[in-house]
């Protein structure tokens, strides 16, 4: 039971905001410079993501265009 005690207590959300940080904000500035914080860290993992499915980037080299037909029944 030792090992227990070095687990942390669950984090709660802010009841104002919703944002997890620890400990409620005392203020509405409190609250909105939180917000701010998470909307610049969402922002900079949103820019290293792709979308899922999303081909290599290739030149035109390495993937020539392909003729098509399309046939309307």
């Amino acid at each position: 039971m030792a090992a227990l005690s070095k687990v942390p207590e669950p984090l709660r959300p802010c009841p104002f905001c919703g944002l997890v940080d620890g400990v409620p904000h005392e203020t509405q500035e409190g609250c909105i410079a939180a917000l701010h914080t998470e909307i610049g860290r969402m922002r900079g993992i949103l820019a290293h993501l792709k979308p899922a499915g999303a081909r290599a980037e290739e030149t035109a080299e390495d993937d020539p265009p392909v003729a098509i037909r399309l046939a309307l029944d």
